[in-house]
């Protein structure tokens, strides 16, 4: 079974500049938990398994819930509070739920003591 995380971040660049940054930076890192971008609409970019052979494996990946969305809104200042959340493996999750993985190549900050600033279910 796939495992859910969130992680919050924010960004002094507003929400346009943001989601098209992020849409360049977090394509390696999406693609070490094993997803690729897959859509993208405005303040949201939708995540799904990458495209591999066998194709038994990458239909295994998508009905297991392996997907991420990254969501992009005003944070009352200048900037942009993103969200990630999603599902991934077991073997990806610990570093999926990690906010340094996603805050690095996007220059961003953590969001700290948010409910929901670095949440995941550990079981």
């Amino acid at each position: 079974m796939a495992r859910p995380f969130t992680v919050e971040l924010t960004m002094p660049e507003p929400p346009t500049e943001a989601t098209a940054r992020a849409a360049i930076a977090l394509a390696e890192p999406a693609r070490a938990i094993g997803l690729r971008l897959a859509n993208r609409t405005a303040g949201v970019l939708q995540y799904t398994p990458r495209v591999q052979f066998p194709f038994l494996i990458m239909l295994w990946h998508n009905l297991n819930g392996e997907r991420m969305t990254v969501s992009f809104a005003h944070d009352g200042n200048a900037g942009t509070r993103i969200s990630i959340s999603g599902r991934t493996t077991r073997g990806s999750h610990s570093l999926a739920a990690d906010p340094d993985h996603w805050a690095e190549p996007l220059s961003a900050t953590t969001v700290e003591g948010g409910p929901l600033s670095s949440t995941s279910n550990a079981a």
